[in-house]
């Protein structure tokens, strides 16, 4: 029997865990439980059990110091960890000291304690090879099944016949009869990271895998794959039911059942493409087909729907949108009789374009702010003009209705910031005029203080107080912009701008410069908003 040694403060918590499980049949037994981490490192440092299951925020001593300690003076004791969402930055962290896996203790099923115990004790019997032979630790049934079955949609390595062999030996939920593939997209996926602060996306990665498996076995049908970052793969079987009306409806419960544990845990949504129904694992390329196809009216529909069939996205949301910004009347009044028709213009033409491809409608929204932009900017002399950006946010977006949204809230911040306009001292009024006479020339800090008759050290600290910028950040960005409207024109090479409006003829930090402040380097820049034409000119 492994020994195994089990540290929560949570008393309900470690008496369930320890009581709950069948623990002889992963021949695991507990040894010993405990409440706070140092009470744990005692025994540990006595006892050396094989299985450390511990939580991460404890008194005396926390999870990741026992961690830590049990890693430095031995790597083979197997160690989960009991978490919450909540903690997924501390989980990340101790997933790089060598933990095994981790439990999130609000969503804890018997079936998902037994399969990450399943994996422990396949770990440790790889560590600990029988006399005479050499066994290696069994693989990850996750990995495995991920690899087969983008092995056979997509590389048709394997034949249907070998893909329903390997779902047979190794019990995945599926048969061949009456098949549905739907293709699930986490919404906002780059705002999830974020919230979870999970860099690479792995520990959400492994919280879905489980949360779609837990579903997928109460439903008694059907295995989860990860397709890439956002998106997922279902596989669902119905060789039970003959109805097609039946077999829709049990979809819609499962896909209702995912949506309502993602809202609840992550506060989230994510959003679905439903293929039609075939029978034969030799259907499934041409399901997820139909499936992808039908998720990618998402980006026009917006996050969190449903999509089956052939019929066009709906577009009420996007015209909502486009209808608000037509109407809002705070920018309008700042643009002359001839913007504001060019405004309604470029509205005109992104309604006319919905029916065409993504990437076209991305570059024409890209447009618009940068036409927005700099036409405030040019009309109005407003300095916060310049640290408002907004590429960020757009290129986070994975549907028009989100990224017409942060285009609301743009233009509302800008019109608000020329409403209020910032009151300047004197002497950065007089600065900021010297560094667009002169932006083009070599200019420094000292170059403008002596310009203003103040000390180096007292502009800059204007700078920051009256703009929250520094002065070099300040430069930059009037000089990008002056660089935008170069690149815009198509007359010129990126490298010939980038001397034109007072870089240095070293090119590389040009482009770094640009890169930060837009989101895109000056060649992809001037790619995406010149036109076809001109590009080839």
């Amino acid at each position: 029997m492994y020994k195994v040694m089990i540290v929560e403060d949570e008393m309900l918590v470690r008496i369930g865990l320890k009581n709950s499980v069948e623990w002889s049949k992963f021949d695991l037994e507990v040894a010993a439980d405990f409440p706070d981490g140092q009470a744990a490192w005692d025994y540990y440092e006595r006892e050396k059990p094989d299985v450390v299951i511990t939580d991460i925020c404890m008194p005396k001593m926390d999870g990741m110091e026992l961690i830590a300690n049990i890693r430095k003076n031995d790597k083979d004791t197997r160690v989960v960890v009991l978490s919450c969402l909540e903690e997924f930055e501390l989980v990340r962290k101790a997933m790089t000291l060598g933990v095994s896996n981790y439990i999130l203790k609000l969503t804890m099923t018997e079936e998902e304690i037994e399969q990450v115990l399943g994996t422990v004790r396949e770990e440790l019997d790889g560590r600990m090879p029988q006399k005479g032979e050499a066994v290696l630790p069994a693989p990850n049934l996750d990995l495995m099944k991920e690899k087969m079955f983008k092995d056979f949609m997509f590389y048709h390595i394997f034949s249907p016949e070998e893909f329903g062999r390997f779902a047979a030996q190794f019990n995945l939920r599926l048969t061949a009869s009456r098949l549905v593939v739907c293709v699930m997209e986490v919404d906002r996926y780059a705002r999830l990271k974020d919230r979870f602060r999970d860099e690479y996306g792995h520990l959400v990665k492994m919280t879905l895998l489980n949360m779609l498996g837990e579903i997928m076995a109460t439903h008694k049908r059907g295995e989860a794959f990860q397709i890439d970052d956002r998106r997922y793969a279902l596989v669902i079987h119905f060789g039970d039911i003959v109805s097609e009306q039946s077999i829709v409806q049990e979809v819609g419960k499962i896909l209702t059942h995912i949506q309502d544990m993602i809202r609840l845990y992550f506060n989230g949504s994510v959003s679905f493409g439903i293929s039609g129904i075939r029978s034969g694992f030799a259907a499934l390329p041409k399901l997820y087909g139909e499936a992808q196809r039908a998720l990618e009216r998402k980006f026009i529909a917006g996050p969190g729907q449903y999509h089956q069939g052939e019929q066009p996205a709906d577009p009420s949301s996007v015209l909502e949108r486009l209808e608000t910004i037509r109407a809002f009347i705070p920018v309008r009044t700042l643009l002359t009789a001839n913007r504001q028709q060019e405004y309604d213009d470029f509205l005109d033409s992104l309604e006319r374009e919905l029916s065409g491809d993504r990437k076209s409608l991305e570059i024409m929204m890209f447009r618009f702010v940068q036409w927005i932009s700099s036409n405030l900017y040019d009309n109005h002399h407003h300095e916060k003009m310049l640290l408002t950006s907004i590429t960020e946010n757009l290129e986070d977006c994975d549907t028009l209705p989100d990224m017409l949204d942060e285009v609301i809230t743009y233009i509302g911040s800008l019109a608000e910031q020329i409403r209020n306009r910032l009151q300047m001292s004197g002497e950065i009024t007089k600065a900021i005029q010297y560094i667009k006479q002169h932006y083009t020339e070599n200019i420094s800090l000292q170059t403008v203080a002596d310009h203003v008759r103040l000390s180096s050290s007292y502009l800059s600290s204007l700078f920051r107080k009256e703009l929250q910028i520094s002065f070099i950040d300040y430069l930059n960005r009037y000089r990008i912009e002056r660089a935008k409207e170069l690149l815009t024109e198509g007359r010129h090479k990126p490298s010939d701008v980038a001397v034109m409006v007072g870089f240095s003829p070293e090119y590389t930090y040009f482009s770094k410069v640009f890169k930060k402040i837009t989101g895109l380097n000056p060649n992809e820049y001037r790619r995406q908003m010149l036109p076809p034409a001109v590009r080839k000119s």
